[in-house]
Protein backbone atom coordinates (compact mmCIF):
# COMPACT_ATOMS: atom_id res chain seq x y z
CA UNK A 1 0.00 0.00 0.00
CA UNK A 2 0.98 3.46 -0.99
CA UNK A 3 0.04 6.57 0.70
CA UNK A 4 0.45 10.50 -0.82
CA UNK A 5 0.10 13.97 0.38
CA UNK A 6 1.39 16.91 -0.67
CA UNK A 7 5.12 16.92 0.19
CA UNK A 8 5.41 12.56 0.82
CA UNK A 9 5.09 9.15 -0.11
CA UNK A 10 4.47 6.91 2.83
CA UNK A 11 5.11 3.08 1.73
CA UNK A 12 5.25 0.04 3.69
CA UNK A 13 8.19 -0.80 5.32
CA UNK A 14 10.90 -3.29 3.79
CA UNK A 15 13.38 -4.17 6.31
CA UNK A 16 16.15 -5.08 3.23
CA UNK A 17 16.09 -1.75 1.68
CA UNK A 18 14.75 0.53 4.38
CA UNK A 19 17.19 -0.16 7.47
CA UNK A 20 20.19 1.49 6.58
CA UNK A 21 18.18 5.05 6.33
CA UNK A 22 16.16 4.33 9.50
CA UNK A 23 19.45 3.36 11.40
CA UNK A 24 19.89 7.21 11.02
CA UNK A 25 17.26 8.09 12.58
CA UNK A 26 16.54 5.34 15.25
CA UNK A 27 20.63 5.09 15.79
CA UNK A 28 19.93 8.48 17.36
CA UNK A 29 19.14 8.56 21.27
CA UNK A 30 17.34 11.98 21.12
CA UNK A 31 15.31 9.79 17.98
CA UNK A 32 15.13 5.86 20.12
CA UNK A 33 14.50 7.58 23.63
CA UNK A 34 11.01 9.10 23.04
CA UNK A 35 10.06 6.91 20.09
CA UNK A 36 11.03 3.54 21.54
CA UNK A 37 11.87 4.15 25.31
CA UNK A 38 15.35 2.44 24.95
CA UNK A 39 19.06 3.09 23.99
CA UNK A 40 19.66 3.32 20.16
CA UNK A 41 20.74 0.24 18.54
CA UNK A 42 24.67 0.11 17.89
CA UNK A 43 24.84 -0.60 14.17
CA UNK A 44 22.41 -1.23 10.92
CA UNK A 45 22.49 -5.00 12.14
CA UNK A 46 20.84 -4.22 15.79
CA UNK A 47 18.28 -1.93 13.51
CA UNK A 48 17.32 -4.03 11.65
CA UNK A 49 16.75 -6.30 14.15
CA UNK A 50 14.45 -4.39 16.42
CA UNK A 51 12.26 -3.02 13.69
CA UNK A 52 12.03 -6.89 12.84
CA UNK A 53 10.88 -7.61 16.29
CA UNK A 54 7.95 -4.64 15.69
CA UNK A 55 6.94 -6.03 12.27
CA UNK A 56 6.43 -9.72 14.00
CA UNK A 57 3.93 -7.72 17.14
CA UNK A 58 -0.05 -9.25 16.15
CA UNK A 59 -1.30 -6.59 13.97
CA UNK A 60 1.81 -4.10 13.41
CA UNK A 61 1.62 -2.47 10.24
CA UNK A 62 4.87 -0.03 10.09
CA UNK A 63 5.07 2.61 6.58
CA UNK A 64 8.26 4.40 6.03
CA UNK A 65 8.13 8.35 4.71
CA UNK A 66 10.09 9.82 1.66
CA UNK A 67 9.76 12.84 0.34
CA UNK A 68 8.17 12.71 -3.46
CA UNK A 69 10.56 11.49 -5.88
CA UNK A 70 13.42 11.21 -3.05
CA UNK A 71 14.81 7.55 -2.08
CA UNK A 72 15.72 8.27 1.21
CA UNK A 73 14.04 6.88 4.22
CA UNK A 74 13.19 9.58 6.57
CA UNK A 75 11.38 8.51 9.19
CA UNK A 76 8.74 5.50 9.69
CA UNK A 77 4.93 5.83 10.91
CA UNK A 78 3.67 2.62 13.07
CA UNK A 79 0.20 1.30 14.34
CA UNK A 80 0.43 -1.07 16.82
CA UNK A 81 -3.02 -3.46 16.91
CA UNK A 82 -2.21 -5.77 20.02
CA UNK A 83 -4.37 -3.38 22.63
CA UNK A 84 -7.89 -2.88 22.69
CA UNK A 85 -7.16 0.54 21.27
CA UNK A 86 -5.23 0.94 17.72
CA UNK A 87 -2.09 2.91 18.71
CA UNK A 88 0.31 5.28 16.40
CA UNK A 89 3.79 6.02 17.11
CA UNK A 90 6.15 7.24 14.40
CA UNK A 91 9.78 8.71 14.26
CA UNK A 92 11.74 10.89 12.18
CA UNK A 93 15.58 11.92 11.59
CA UNK A 94 16.71 14.54 13.83
CA UNK A 95 18.16 16.82 10.87
CA UNK A 96 14.22 16.61 9.67
CA UNK A 97 12.36 18.00 12.59
CA UNK A 98 10.23 21.20 12.45
CA UNK A 99 9.38 21.12 9.09
CA UNK A 100 6.24 19.55 9.25
CA UNK A 101 6.87 16.31 8.39
CA UNK A 102 5.99 14.36 10.41
CA UNK A 103 2.58 15.86 10.97
CA UNK A 104 1.71 15.72 7.34
CA UNK A 105 2.42 11.92 7.49
CA UNK A 106 0.40 11.03 10.52
CA UNK A 107 -2.33 12.89 9.13
CA UNK A 108 -2.46 11.74 5.91
CA UNK A 109 -2.01 7.83 7.87
CA UNK A 110 -5.11 8.81 10.07
CA UNK A 111 -7.49 10.04 7.19
CA UNK A 112 -6.86 6.84 5.09
CA UNK A 113 -6.97 4.61 8.40
CA UNK A 114 -10.84 6.25 9.16
CA UNK A 115 -11.88 6.05 5.72
CA UNK A 116 -10.70 3.75 3.39
CA UNK A 117 -10.11 1.03 6.18
CA UNK A 118 -12.82 2.07 8.64
CA UNK A 119 -10.71 1.92 11.12
CA UNK A 120 -12.95 3.08 14.51
CA UNK A 121 -10.74 4.46 17.17
CA UNK A 122 -6.91 4.93 17.15
CA UNK A 123 -4.92 6.55 20.04
CA UNK A 124 -1.09 7.80 20.50
CA UNK A 125 0.49 8.07 23.40
CA UNK A 126 3.11 11.38 23.87
CA UNK A 127 5.71 12.79 26.78
CA UNK A 128 3.71 15.99 28.27
CA UNK A 129 7.16 17.52 28.14
CA UNK A 130 7.02 16.93 24.04
CA UNK A 131 5.22 19.60 22.23
CA UNK A 132 6.29 18.60 18.93
CA UNK A 133 4.74 14.99 19.40
CA UNK A 134 1.55 16.21 21.02
CA UNK A 135 1.27 18.87 17.41
CA UNK A 136 1.48 15.71 15.65
CA UNK A 137 -0.85 13.42 17.25
CA UNK A 138 -3.39 16.93 16.96
CA UNK A 139 -2.66 17.90 13.32
CA UNK A 140 -4.21 14.30 12.87
CA UNK A 141 -7.39 15.52 14.41
CA UNK A 142 -6.93 13.27 17.93
CA UNK A 143 -7.31 15.20 20.73
CA UNK A 144 -6.32 14.53 24.46
CA UNK A 145 -8.10 11.68 26.52
CA UNK A 146 -5.99 10.82 29.54
CA UNK A 147 -2.80 11.33 31.40
CA UNK A 148 -0.11 8.81 33.61
CA UNK A 149 2.79 8.79 35.37
CA UNK A 150 5.36 6.23 33.95
CA UNK A 151 8.90 4.92 34.71
CA UNK A 152 11.27 3.52 32.76
CA UNK A 153 15.19 2.81 33.21
CA UNK A 154 16.23 4.94 29.87
CA UNK A 155 13.78 7.38 30.39
CA UNK A 156 13.38 7.94 33.94
CA UNK A 157 9.72 9.67 35.11
CA UNK A 158 7.61 11.58 33.44
CA UNK A 159 3.64 12.47 32.28
CA UNK A 160 2.56 10.89 29.14
CA UNK A 161 -0.28 12.50 27.65
CA UNK A 162 -3.02 9.90 25.92
CA UNK A 163 -4.18 11.82 22.65
CA UNK A 164 -7.07 9.74 20.44
CA UNK A 165 -9.56 10.05 18.09
CA UNK A 166 -13.07 8.07 16.79
CA UNK A 167 -14.84 7.69 13.87
CA UNK A 168 -17.13 9.71 13.74
CA UNK A 169 -16.52 11.63 16.86
CA UNK A 170 -18.82 10.06 19.09
CA UNK A 171 -19.54 10.49 22.84
CA UNK A 172 -17.42 9.06 25.43
CA UNK A 173 -19.93 7.23 27.59
CA UNK A 174 -17.84 6.90 30.80
CA UNK A 175 -15.56 9.86 32.33
CA UNK A 176 -14.28 9.20 35.91
CA UNK A 177 -14.83 6.54 38.77
CA UNK A 178 -15.62 8.33 42.07
CA UNK A 179 -14.57 5.54 44.89
CA UNK A 180 -16.80 6.12 48.06
CA UNK A 181 -15.24 5.71 51.26
CA UNK A 182 -17.33 5.32 54.21
CA UNK A 183 -15.94 7.33 57.22
CA UNK A 184 -16.92 7.84 61.18
CA UNK A 185 -16.29 11.84 60.40
CA UNK A 186 -16.18 12.66 57.09
CA UNK A 187 -14.31 16.56 57.44
CA UNK A 188 -11.37 14.56 59.59
CA UNK A 189 -10.62 12.73 56.58
CA UNK A 190 -11.16 14.65 54.33
CA UNK A 191 -8.47 17.46 56.18
CA UNK A 192 -6.29 14.07 56.49
CA UNK A 193 -6.24 13.76 53.01
CA UNK A 194 -5.58 17.08 52.25
CA UNK A 195 -2.80 17.65 54.57
CA UNK A 196 -1.54 14.21 53.93
CA UNK A 197 -0.95 13.68 50.98
CA UNK A 198 -2.24 16.99 49.04
CA UNK A 199 -5.74 16.14 47.88
CA UNK A 200 -8.00 19.02 47.39
CA UNK A 201 -10.85 19.27 49.23
CA UNK A 202 -14.28 19.72 46.70
CA UNK A 203 -17.63 20.07 47.74
CA UNK A 204 -19.29 19.22 51.23
CA UNK A 205 -22.96 18.38 51.90
CA UNK A 206 -24.59 19.08 55.07
CA UNK A 207 -23.58 19.90 58.68
CA UNK A 208 -22.57 18.60 59.95
CA UNK A 209 -20.66 17.24 56.46
CA UNK A 210 -22.42 13.68 55.55
CA UNK A 211 -20.88 13.79 51.99
CA UNK A 212 -17.75 15.25 50.51
CA UNK A 213 -15.43 14.91 47.46
CA UNK A 214 -11.61 15.05 47.74
CA UNK A 215 -9.89 15.84 44.41
CA UNK A 216 -6.63 14.68 43.02
CA UNK A 217 -6.17 18.12 41.48
CA UNK A 218 -7.18 21.76 41.70
CA UNK A 219 -9.31 21.26 38.12
CA UNK A 220 -13.37 21.48 38.29
CA UNK A 221 -14.88 18.14 38.33
CA UNK A 222 -11.71 16.14 38.56
CA UNK A 223 -10.82 12.56 39.58
CA UNK A 224 -10.93 11.81 43.29
CA UNK A 225 -12.99 10.34 46.12
CA UNK A 226 -15.69 10.46 47.80
CA UNK A 227 -16.33 10.35 51.63
CA UNK A 228 -19.47 9.59 53.16
CA UNK A 229 -20.67 9.74 56.54
CA UNK A 230 -21.33 5.70 57.63
CA UNK A 231 -24.17 4.16 59.47
CA UNK A 232 -24.32 3.01 62.32
CA UNK A 233 -22.00 -0.61 62.22
CA UNK A 234 -18.64 -2.01 61.42
CA UNK A 235 -16.91 -0.24 58.11
CA UNK A 236 -15.64 -2.72 55.72
CA UNK A 237 -12.15 -1.11 55.14
CA UNK A 238 -11.73 -0.31 50.92
CA UNK A 239 -8.44 -0.26 49.04
CA UNK A 240 -8.09 2.64 46.38
CA UNK A 241 -4.85 2.82 44.23
CA UNK A 242 -3.85 6.01 43.14
CA UNK A 243 -1.08 6.63 40.81
CA UNK A 244 1.31 9.32 41.82
CA UNK A 245 3.51 11.89 39.88
CA UNK A 246 5.29 12.97 42.97
CA UNK A 247 8.16 11.27 45.08
CA UNK A 248 6.86 8.97 47.14
CA UNK A 249 9.41 9.32 50.12
CA UNK A 250 8.06 12.64 50.47
CA UNK A 251 4.61 11.66 50.29
CA UNK A 252 4.90 9.02 52.94
CA UNK A 253 6.38 11.78 55.48
CA UNK A 254 4.10 14.31 55.37
CA UNK A 255 1.42 11.69 55.84
CA UNK A 256 2.84 10.59 58.63
CA UNK A 257 3.88 14.32 59.69
CA UNK A 258 -0.41 15.38 59.60
CA UNK A 259 -0.97 12.31 61.66
CA UNK A 260 -1.56 9.54 59.28
CA UNK A 261 -0.07 5.72 59.22
CA UNK A 262 1.47 3.70 56.61
CA UNK A 263 2.51 -0.14 56.47
CA UNK A 264 5.89 0.39 56.24
CA UNK A 265 8.33 2.15 53.84
CA UNK A 266 8.41 2.67 50.06
CA UNK A 267 8.88 -0.71 48.46
CA UNK A 268 9.67 -1.39 44.92
CA UNK A 269 7.33 -3.75 43.39
CA UNK A 270 8.88 -6.88 41.50
CA UNK A 271 7.32 -5.23 38.05
CA UNK A 272 9.56 -2.12 38.73
CA UNK A 273 7.20 0.64 40.10
CA UNK A 274 7.68 1.62 43.97
CA UNK A 275 4.39 1.72 46.30
CA UNK A 276 4.03 2.75 49.57
CA UNK A 277 0.29 2.57 51.78
CA UNK A 278 -1.46 4.90 53.77
CA UNK A 279 -3.83 4.08 55.80
CA UNK A 280 -7.00 5.93 56.53
CA UNK A 281 -8.49 6.47 60.74
CA UNK A 282 -11.55 4.00 59.74
CA UNK A 283 -9.33 1.39 57.94
CA UNK A 284 -9.35 2.26 53.98
CA UNK A 285 -6.27 2.18 52.65
CA UNK A 286 -4.73 4.29 49.82
CA UNK A 287 -1.94 2.31 47.48
CA UNK A 288 0.03 4.76 46.57
CA UNK A 289 1.98 4.19 43.14
CA UNK A 290 5.28 6.57 41.89
CA UNK A 291 8.64 7.43 41.36
CA UNK A 292 10.73 7.15 44.34
CA UNK A 293 12.44 10.39 44.61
Amino acid sequence: MELRSARLVLTALDLDADVADLHTAYGDPRVSRPWADEDPPLDVAETRHRLAARVERPGARLWTVRRAGEPAALGLVELAQGAPTPWLSWMLRRDEWRRGITGEAVAALVAHLFGAEGLERVEAWADAANAGSIGVARHAGLTERSRFMISTPVGGTREKVVLGRTRPQLPQAFYQAHPVLPVRDVEACLGLLAAGIGLVPGFRVGTPVRYAAARLGPWSDGPGLRLALADEGPIAPVTVALDCGVPLAGLAARHTAAGGRTEGPVRRMPWGAHEVCCLLPDGHRLLLGGPMA
